[in-house]
């Protein structure tokens, strides 16, 4: 059975990713030569990185830049920084938790409360039954509360990760959606913003046979819905289509108003049940360290000023071989279509990482990605991963776009680029530096300001 044979690989490769921190520390000994890379860029932060299923992992806070990061070398702590968008300076960064695994799934996100003060929430990936969280005091992110922890001791829990907060006003509730339930999208609410949390509801459910997780991204309008891009499973295991699906009044409902069903008389929604915007090749991976061909995964999804979705994806060729895509809904349709060649995988046991691609949240014709290939061409340039930005357009394709670097000739990775708007001021930030495993990195936040007309 193909599930039996994944779930072998799946031990192997934590066998493997467990082997010894200090082994990995052998491979990143010694600092990158930040002096090596001659690009102006703001440095953020220094020490720590993210993965891209958890969100915000950054704010723009009272002027000031709040970032959350894991350290992936020597301590492992979990990190917020602090960078004073005004002065143009870092301020400081501190320890929410030390020693968290040097693993950059379990990132702080974050959300800015009423009175000034940031709640904060983590979590160990697949490790614990629990939540961590804490609340700073009141304009000032770098002194944090004591941490409380939230034991997910329910019918059908499991370990959680992935920790993503987002308010939705009417209902004065803020919800954090994380996977949990059956290895699934789930989410809690707080009626407190954030002092205490509500029982978890199972989300959305795998239609696959066998323990399979949808990997979901989300955004809301912060009033009344939550907009949710998710796929079958992970790629590694599976063919992977890209759903969407928005939810407003304990309802799922596809993009153009159609009601789907009820969460709370019908139960989670089934990946089937939404709506498809991109089919994938709906096979099996192949034994070995190798992802199914025509897999998606999700990496971003924004809202225009008409409150309509954009999704912007990558696709698995081949491990050399990856595409981004997105797919925008006009109103009365969804227009998918590739935007750029992604590259090559970040590294040979997790074969559909790529360098992502992100979408500005306030104009989502933005978008940047991190490619270590030409995006227009897919030829291989220096080999290394460049940060570039372009405007694309609905009907815009991958040899019509205009892509500009941000980075050129670098001497380490630029990835996971990420883009945060307040007004007229756009911040582009991305992880840089070494980077090998999601356990094993060595990696600055850098990025730009830009003030726009």
């Amino acid at each position: 059975m193909p599930n039996t044979i994944k779930g072998l690989q799946l031990l192997l490769c934590l066998s493997l990713i467990t082997i010894s921190f200090s082994q990995a520390n052998e491979i990143l000994k010694g600092s990158y030569d930040r002096s090596e890379d001659k690009h102006k860029l703001t440095v953020f932060m220094t020490e720590g990185g993210w993965c891209w299923f958890q969100d915000p992992r950054a704010i723009i806070h009272n002027k000031k830049l709040v970032i959350g990061s894991v350290q992936g070398n020597q301590s492992g702590h979990a990190w917020v920084g602090v960078y004073d968008l005004q002065s143009k300076k870092q301020v400081s960064k501190s320890v929410v938790h030390e020693k968290f695994d040097r693993d950059d799934h379990n990132s702080p996100v974050f959300y800015s409360r009423s009175d000034g003060s940031i709640l904060t929430v983590y979590a160990r990936h697949g490790r614990d039954k629990a939540h961590l969280y804490r609340i700073s005091e009141i304009d000032n992110p770098l002194k944090w509360g004591e941490e409380k922890k939230y034991i997910h001791n329910y019918p059908n829990a499991g370990t959680v990760t992935y920790m993503n907060l987002y308010l939705v006003g009417k209902e004065n509730k803020l919800y954090n959606f994380f996977r949990g339930i059956n290895y699934n999208p789930s989410y809690m609410t707080s009626l407190d913003e954030g002092l205490t949390w509500g029982e978890p509801t199972h989300f959305i459910k795998s239609d696959l046979k066998g323990r399979h997780r949808p990997y979901a991204r989300y955004c809301g309008d912060g009033l009344e819905t939550i907009h949710v891009s998710f796929t079958d499973g992970h790629p590694d295991q599976y063919g992977n289509s890209i759903y969407y699906a928005a939810f407003r009044n304990g309802n799922f409902y596809k993009a153009n108003g159609e009601k789907i069903k009820s969460l709370r008389t019908q139960g989670p929604l089934r990946t089937k049940e939404a709506e498809r915007v991109f089919k994938g090749s709906e096979k099996w991976a192949p034994p070995g360290r190798a992802s199914a061909s025509g897999s998606a995964w999700t990496s971003s999804i924004a809202l225009d000023k008409n409150n309509y979705p954009h999704i912007a994806y990558s696709l698995h060729i081949s491990n050399e071989d990856h595409r981004y895509r997105i797919a925008s809904w006009t109103g009365t349709q969804w227009i998918d279509r590739e935007v750029a060649f992604a590259g090559h995988c970040l590294y040979s046991t997790q074969t559909s990482y790529t360098g992502l691609i992100s979408l500005d949240p306030k104009d989502p014709e933005v978008a940047v990605i991190s490619s270590n290939v030409d995006p227009q061409t897919g030829k291989i340039k220096t080999g290394n991963y460049e940060i570039y930005r372009a405007r694309i357009g609905l009907h815009h394709n991958s040899s019509a776009i205009n892509w500009k670097p941000l980075t050129k000739n670098s001497p380490v990775k630029n990835i996971r680029p990420l883009i945060l708007r307040e007004g007229n001021l756009r911040v582009i930030l991305w992880n840089r530096g070494k980077y090998t495993s999601y356990t094993n990195y060595q990696l600055d936040t850098v990025g730009v300001i830009e003030e726009l007309e």
